[in-house]
């Protein structure tokens, strides 16, 4: 009965593909667990750079809000100056870094690192409101969730 149910829903060439997965097996899961393995320490790698450079960013924003205190956003965030290289020898344990939700790895390098943890600025911006720096003329208002914020742009609900 099975095999009638995977010829009508998947068709001849599904029912051999299943048919190989079910006989081979045992060639395939062990290089699937391997590279997840990979993926998990490449994420974690990831993590822990950005941990270390958001801990520089709130500490240079307090520096710099100490000295000027009348300073606005994009002004601060201006004179915010990470040492890429410094994070990477410091935090860096793998030669490479992925993302959470991605399944490719990029080689740890200052460029790949700065691109990723740096591209949103609303990230930013909620790495320091999260730790109580709110800027002059801004208001603070409830906690952003990003990842809440990015499902409702792409369902595109207010």
């Amino acid at each position: 009965m099975s095999r009638i149910w995977l010829d009508v829903f998947l068709g001849n060439i599904g029912r051999y593909i299943v048919d190989f997965i079910i006989n081979y097996y045992y060639f395939i899961i062990p290089p699937i667990i391997a590279y997840g393995i990979f993926l998990t320490i490449s994420s974690y790698n990831l993590k822990r750079i950005e941990k270390s450079v958001n801990y520089e960013i709130v500490r240079q924003a307090r520096i710099i809000r100490a000295k000027y205190p009348e300073i606005n956003y994009t002004e601060l965030v201006g004179r915010i100056r990470i040492d890429w290289d410094k994070m990477m020898d410091l935090k860096s344990f793998f030669p490479y870094i992925s993302q959470e939700s991605d399944l490719w790895v990029s080689k740890t390098t200052r460029e790949n690192i700065r691109d990723i943890i740096m591209h949103n600025d609303a990230k930013i911006r909620l790495v320091l409101e999260r730790n109580d720096i709110h800027l002059i003329g801004e208001r603070p208002g409830v906690r952003k969730n990003l990842y809440t914020e990015f499902i409702h742009r792409v369902t595109r609900k207010d």
